[in-house]
């Protein structure tokens, strides 16, 4: 039997949750847009999704376990193809840069909604503090955010738990909803919102999925941690709809609803969640930062490695002065129609796969 080790188990699905959960996320920017706009219907597209999560999330680190690739971006061309696979690989990179942007933008816009200070202060502190967690390398920060993952996941789950039962019932019918609410829908569909999250949100986590399986003792630990994983994000998600739902009225205008959410209950709370959101987006911002390095490096010589870190943070900075919101809603429902071909292709291998080795052994008996 294959050796699974319970504790790598819960690092690297903390590390998958974290790495997940960006300033979209953590804001609940995207779980506005893309699950509570849709009313009780966002529960299913949250269904969709954490299906969607579990088996290919799963089948992603698990070829991560197996191929041991020392350039994890080899992936998508293992699945899709040299030609097709390498401009994924670089539009994956154009998506993760954009990903950092948006992650930055939305300390900004945390900083001024809760503490009433100017965005360049969030944006300047969250690009700086990035910066200085890549030059640690990519061990260290997995062992980092593995850390922070969890921590997120519970103050999220608790903080929505409390909103939703204090206003049980005044969570609106679909015909009830807010017209804002129907503005903001990244489609006019709840399953396929709930595909799109998916969507992208793999095409930006398959080269750091892989990296994590290749980090799994076995394959089925590998397995195991791409489930634990997607379950601890998809209950949050669920947590996070209830939540805004049952403040319907009052979040689809707002650039960081879950900090309303915890103002509901004290401004005590909102502190704590604005801290939790920060470590969100921070979970996000660094991995994603350390990998759009790496490929940059491999057109440069590693001896520019510091310099190539600090460039890029200067210009994630700059580029974080773009509207929050408006960064969520262009960049990630776009990204996910490129993501379904991600999907398809993984689909499809994963089925070829399974079918020539079974043809080959019925031959050979």
């Amino acid at each position: 039997m294959q050796k699974v080790s319970v504790s790598n188990v819960f690092k690297l699905s903390g590390a998958y949750i974290a790495y997940l959960i960006g300033s979209g996320f953590a804001t609940g920017q995207e779980v506005m847009q893309f699950f509570a706009s849709f009313g009780i219907y966002g529960i299913f597209a949250a269904i969709v999704s954490a299906l969607l999560f579990c088996f290919l999330g799963s089948t992603l680190m698990m070829k991560g376990h197996d191929l041991q690739l020392e350039q994890p971006g080899h992936i998508f061309k293992y699945y899709c193809g040299n030609i097709l696979g390498t401009i994924i690989e670089y539009f994956t990179i154009l998506f993760l840069f954009s990903i950092v942007v948006i992650t930055i933008a939305g300390t900004g816009a945390v900083v001024a909604q809760q503490f009433h200070l100017p965005n360049l202060v969030g944006i300047l502190g969250m690009g700086f503090i990035a910066m200085i967690t890549v030059i640690l390398g990519l061990r260290k920060l997995v062992d980092i955010i593995g850390t922070v993952g969890p921590v997120i996941v519970v103050l999220t789950i608790g903080i929505c738990l409390v909103v939703f039962l204090q206003n049980i019932g005044k969570i609106p019918s679909l015909n009830n909803m807010p017209h804002l609410a129907e503005q903001v829908r990244p489609t006019h569909s709840w399953w396929q919102s709930g595909a799109l999250f998916f969507c992208y949100n793999i095409l930006a986590g398959t080269i750091f999925f892989t990296q994590l399986g290749r980090q799994s003792t076995s394959k089925r630990e590998a397995g195991l941690t791409a489930f634990v994983g997607a379950s601890g994000l998809m209950l949050t998600v669920v947590f996070m709809i209830l939540a805004m739902l049952a403040h319907a009225h009052h979040v689809f205008h707002l650039q960081v609803p879950v900090l309303y959410l915890g103002k509901t209950i004290s401004p005590i709370v909102a502190v704590i969640f604005s801290v939790c959101i920060l470590l969100g987006i921070y979970s996000t911002t660094a991995p994603m930062f350390w990998l759009v390095k790496n490929e940059f490096l491999k057109f440069i010589p590693k001896s520019f490695n510091y310099t190539l870190t600090v460039a890029l943070g200067i210009i994630f900075i700059l580029c974080g002065m773009l509207p929050f919101d408006k960064l969520v809603s262009t960049v990630y429902p776009f990204t996910g129609y490129v993501g379904a071909l991600v999907v398809i292709a993984i689909f499809l291998r994963t089925l070829w796969n399974s079918v020539v080795p079974s043809r080959s052994s019925s031959e050979n008996g």
